[in-house]
């Protein structure tokens, strides 16, 4: 009875790789789809929203499903080895196996913890994106409420203009 769990041990260690393999895979898919979306920003194509936007759920179901099927790995390994619950990280959980396939392993985990740096790093610059689209968005709709002084105005292709048009108008400053 006390073979099981090494081999239960055994066989969720040669599982870890195969799992941050797909999880690999899986951040690189959302890496592309959030390029996709920052051409789409830039473009500003609204259309092509829908599809990335379920595009990126499927990539993070997928993944959220890795995750759970990896946290059961680790549960696994972490008993069989005994780390404590504080530090149940894969990390740690590698520093205490004796093997050199637990440092294969390591490099590809922090090769992964590289990337998923990389991607949240996308996200960030989507973000400002999107919120300067937003803010420009919002600063042209309130300029376009804003009472007009005569005398003031262009016409969109530059000319001064004493009667304006809404939102074919840029205003003088300064």
């Amino acid at each position: 009875m006390g073979r099981f769990p090494i081999v239960n041990a055994t066989i969720a260690f040669e599982q870890l790789p195969h799992i941050l393999a797909r999880e690999s895979a899986q951040c690189d898919l959302l890496a592309q789809n959030i390029v996709q979306e920052r051409d789409a920003i830039r473009r500003m194509a609204l259309s092509e929203f829908l599809s990335i936007n379920q595009s990126r759920i499927s990539i993070l179901e997928s993944l959220h499903r890795l995750k759970d099927e990896l946290d059961l790995l680790l549960d696994d390994l972490a008993n069989t080895y005994q780390v404590p619950s504080s530090s149940r990280t894969i990390t740690d959980i590698l520093h205490r196996v004796d093997s050199p396939q637990a440092a294969v392993i390591l490099r590809q985990y922090e090769h992964l913890a590289e990337k998923v740096r990389a991607v949240k790093q996308d996200i960030a610059a989507n973000q400002v994106l999107i919120h300067s689209v937003q803010s420009f968005l919002l600063r042209a709709l309130e300029a376009h409420r804003q009472s007009l002084p005569e005398g003031d105005l262009y016409s969109d292709s530059g000319s001064r203009q004493q009667q304006h048009v809404p939102a074919a108008v840029i205003r003088r400053q300064g």
